[in-house]
């Protein structure tokens, strides 16, 4: 994956949200509210999984109930 220095920026600016390196994801507990940041800068590069909301019956938790989200690699 190639990334311009803008994208760097932004990914370094997150090193605290790095997952362990024995876990899928590459990022997690990133406030919901930095999800647009995330959809405009890297469009199509992640996928976005919403956590820390309510769960319903099929164990799903809704980006609208979201209170942080998770990133993994596409």
């Amino acid at each position: 994956m190639i990334l311009n220095d803008k994208q760097k920026t932004i990914l370094q600016s997150f090193t605290g949200y790095r997952s362990p390196i024995d876990e899928e994801s590459l990022y997690k507990g990133i406030d919901i509210r930095c999800l647009k940041l995330f959809k405009k800068h890297f469009k199509g590069l992640f996928i976005y999984r919403p956590r820390g909301g309510r769960y319903y019956i099929q164990y799903n938790c809704t980006m609208e109930d979201a209170k942080t989200f998770a990133v993994y690699q596409r």
